[in-house]
C-alpha cells in the first residue's frame, strides 16, 4: 500500500510539472535535430575543419564542401518535388514573409542582402558574428541582425546580436516570450547545452494567426567576449524533414568574432543548392 501511494504521488508530481521539465528528450530528427547537431559542437563553423563558408584550399575542406553541396542539392530537389505535390498544395501554410516571428529582437532586418553571401553582424564597427544562408533564401540584414526566408516562405531564420540580456538563460527566456506571442500549444523538447556553453531550445507549436503546426529552434551563445548572439529557426511542421541539410548548413557557417578576426583575409565562397 505504501509503495502504491509513493508511486501515485510520483505520477501526480510528473503531471503538474511545467512543460520545460518534462523529459521528452532532445530533438533528434528533422530540422530541429539538424540544428541540435549543428550547434552542439560549439557554434563555431570555422573550427570544424570543413569551413563551409570559406575557401581554405585544403583538400579535406574541398571534399567536405562537395559532400555538403551534394546533400543540399538532393534535399532541394526532394523539397521541390514535395512542394509540387497535391498533399502540400492542399495543406495549410504559414507566410513568414508577411508575419515573421519576433523571437530575438523586435526590430527586424530591413535591408536586402546579397543572396548566398556571408553577412557579418557588427557592433561599434567591430565584427561580432557571421552567417551564410543558402542562395535560394531571400535575405535581409542590418548591423545587429540578419534574417532569411526560404523560397516558398515556409521556413524562416534569424541571427541577432543580443543587447540588454544579462546571460544565456535570460536570452532563452526572451526567445520563449517571443514564441508565446506567436504560437499556442507550445511543446518544448529538452533544453540542450552546446560544447561552448550555449543553450538551445527546440519544440513544436501552432501559429496563432494561421493555425499552422510549426517547429522551432533557438540558441543563445557567446559570439564575442561579453557579447551574446541568438540564432532562431521556425518552419511549417509538414516541411521539417525537407530542411534538415539547409538548417545544418546554416549552423555550420556561423563564425564567431575570433574566427572572423583570424580569417579576415580569406575569401567567402558560399555553398548553395545551385552551385
Amino acid at each position: 500500500m505504501t509503495t502504491l501511494r509513493v508511486l501515485g504521488l510520483a505520477a501526480l508530481a510528473l503531471a503538474v510539472l511545467a512543460p520545460d521539465a518534462m523529459a521528452r528528450g532532445a530533438a533528434s530528427g528533422g530540422m530541429r535535430g539538424a540544428v541540435v547537431g549543428g550547434m552542439v559542437g560549439g557554434s563555431q563553423g570555422a573550427q570544424t575543419g570543413a569551413k563551409i563558408g570559406v575557401v581554405t584550399g585544403a583538400a579535406g575542406g574541398a571534399a567536405q564542401r562537395a559532400q555538403d553541396r551534394n546533400a543540399m542539392n538532393s534535399e532541394s530537389q526532394s523539397r521541390a518535388q514535395y512542394e509540387s505535390s497535391a498533399e502540400y498544395q492542399n495543406a495549410q501554410h504559414s507566410d513568414y514573409n508577411a508575419a515573421p516571428p519576433e523571437l530575438l529582437i523586435t526590430s527586424p532586418a530591413d535591408k536586402a542582402a546579397t543572396a548566398g553571401g556571408e553577412v557579418i553582424l557588427r557592433k561599434d564597427n567591430n565584427p561580432i558574428v557571421g552567417i551564410t544562408y543558402p542562395s535560394d533564401w531571400k535575405q535581409k540584414a542590418s548591423d545587429n541582425c540578419a534574417s532569411a526566408l526560404s523560397a516558398k516562405g515556409n521556413a524562416w531564420s534569424m541571427l541577432a546580436i543580443l543587447d540588454g540580456v544579462k546571460d544565456k538563460e535570460a536570452g532563452i527566456e526572451k526567445a520563449k516570450q517571443g514564441l508565446e506571442k506567436y504560437l499556442q500549444n507550445i511543446d518544448y523538447d529538452d533544453t540542450v547545452k552546446t560544447e561552448n556553453g550555449g543553450l538551445l531550445i527546440t519544440g513544436t507549436g501552432k501559429s496563432k494567426k494561421s493555425g499552422t503546426d510549426v517547429v522551432f529552434a533557438a540558441s543563445v551563445f557567446d559570439a564575442a567576449p561579453g557579447q551574446l548572439a541568438g540564432l532562431a529557426f521556425v518552419a511549417d511542421k509538414n516541411v521539417e524533414d525537407h530542411f534538415k541539410e539547409a538548417a545544418r548548413f546554416i549552423c555550420q557557417t556561423i563564425r564567431l568574432q575570433k574566427d572572423l578576426t583570424a580569417e579576415k583575409h580569406e575569401v567567402a565562397k558560399p555553398i548553395s543548392p545551385s552551385n
